[in-house]
């Protein structure tokens, strides 16, 4: 059975406000702070990374480089929560104990709300055991704010559709916690190679080589990547980042009033992608280490994987799709900081109108010039 957080005051269903970061009732105007844990696990107040760098210390196999198959060689652990994604069936069913209907939703919802009374049903089942978050960041962008925040980027495009930003449109905003695996990193660079700097002195040019070596441990935590095969990887990441200082232990009853998914891709089928952002964070790193020279190239790249670890969490999303001449747009807002991402649809008819005033106005410069050469040659 679906089941609700209940008003103490009056029984009413309490939906989370992310403006006032409280319970709310709408019945009786009660407000409630969210029960929070009497503990904080350690690795939110050591940081996550600690535990990592615990199991390193203990990691003796061989180091591999690189430019082998980390996702095959590297000590690669997974938090104590996960387990692989199980097949389901295709819809499931649940009863709302607010109105008792019966409710179906696909098989990856974790949280919905009632069809038949609008009551902010928990699919509590959903993100129990194997599929039970271990951290989240609550919603602290609320529903008006990711409205005036969307429709102010969206008029700032250029070639936005006049009819787009509606009030039709911004109804779809959905409000979703979206599944994500946290890595960390902990990783030995080395890298070698030679810059080189160019001075001139007169009419002297004078080139001069260096060699490197770039070496130390990187210590990377927190590297958000969404475990949803459905939801856009480069739209999440686009809107990041999210402030992991908030993160707090998952607590469902910051859940009430929106939506949340569970995911279908654990983090063992995300390892390729985990090690490619893992070598564009190298790759910013070292590039700050040897930017003072106007050239370089890189010789011997030893870096290595020692350690990377991954926890599951849920994320706050603001969604919004759009259909315009027969093709989906997709939007997403950060539900923690605002930040919007996403393509907006271009409209033909501004467009059209834009050449046709950008060809007057040239009509009206070429006329000016003949006028100007016409006068000087007949005056």
């Amino acid at each position: 059975m679906a089941d609700t957080i209940k008003c103490p005051q009056c029984s009413a269903n309490l939906i989370f406000n992310p403006e006032t970061q409280k319970l709310e009732c709408a019945f009786c105007g009660g407000a409630f702070d969210p029960a929070k844990l009497e503990s904080v696990p350690d690795e939110l107040k050591e940081g996550k990374t600690k535990a990592a760098r615990d199991q390193a210390k203990a990691f003796e196999g061989d180091k591999e480089s690189v430019f082998e198959d980390e996702a095959d060689n590297a000590n690669f652990t997974i938090g104590e929560n996960e387990a692989s994604a199980e097949d389901d069936i295709e819809k499931t069913e649940f009863v709302c104990n607010a109105c008792g209907a019966r409710v179906v939703t696909d098989s990856h919802t974790s949280a919905t709300f009632c069809a038949f009374c609008g009551s902010p049903a928990i699919v509590g089942q959903r993100l129990a055991e194997n599929f039970r978050p271990k951290y989240m960041i609550p919603f602290s962008v609320g529903r008006d704010r990711a409205e005036n925040l969307f429709i102010e980027w969206a008029k700032g495009g250029r070639w936005t559709p006049m009819n787009f930003v509606s009030q039709k449109n911004i109804a779809k905003l959905t409000g979703l916690y979206v599944p994500f695996w946290l890595f960390d990193y902990i990783i030995d660079v080395d890298v070698k190679g030679k810059g080189t700097d160019s001075s001139v002195s007169g009419n002297v040019k004078t080139i001069s080589d260096y060699e490197f070596n770039v070496k130390g441990t990187m210590v990377l935590d927190n590297i958000p990547l969404d475990g949803e095969t459905r939801i856009d990887d480069d739209l999440m990441e686009a809107i990041e980042p999210f402030n992991m200082e908030k993160m707090i232990p998952y607590d469902y009853k910051y859940l009430p009033g929106f939506f949340a998914d569970r995911f279908d891709l654990d983090a063992d089928a995300l390892k390729s992608r985990a090690f490619r952002r893992g070598r564009q964070y190298i790759d910013q790193f070292v590039k700050t280490k040897i930017r003072k020279y106007d050239s370089y190239s890189i010789s011997h790249n030893d870096t290595t994987f020692k350690e990377v670890r991954a926890d599951y969490a849920l994320l706050p999303v603001w969604f919004m799709s759009y259909k315009y001449l027969g093709k989906y747009y997709y939007f997403a807002i950060n539900g923690q900081t605002g930040e919007v991402a996403g393509k907006l649809p271009i409209s033909p008819l501004k467009r059209l109108v834009f050449f046709f005033v950008l060809l007057a106005v040239l009509a009206l410069v070429v006329r000016g010039v003949m006028a100007l050469i016409m006068g000087g040659t007949f005056g």
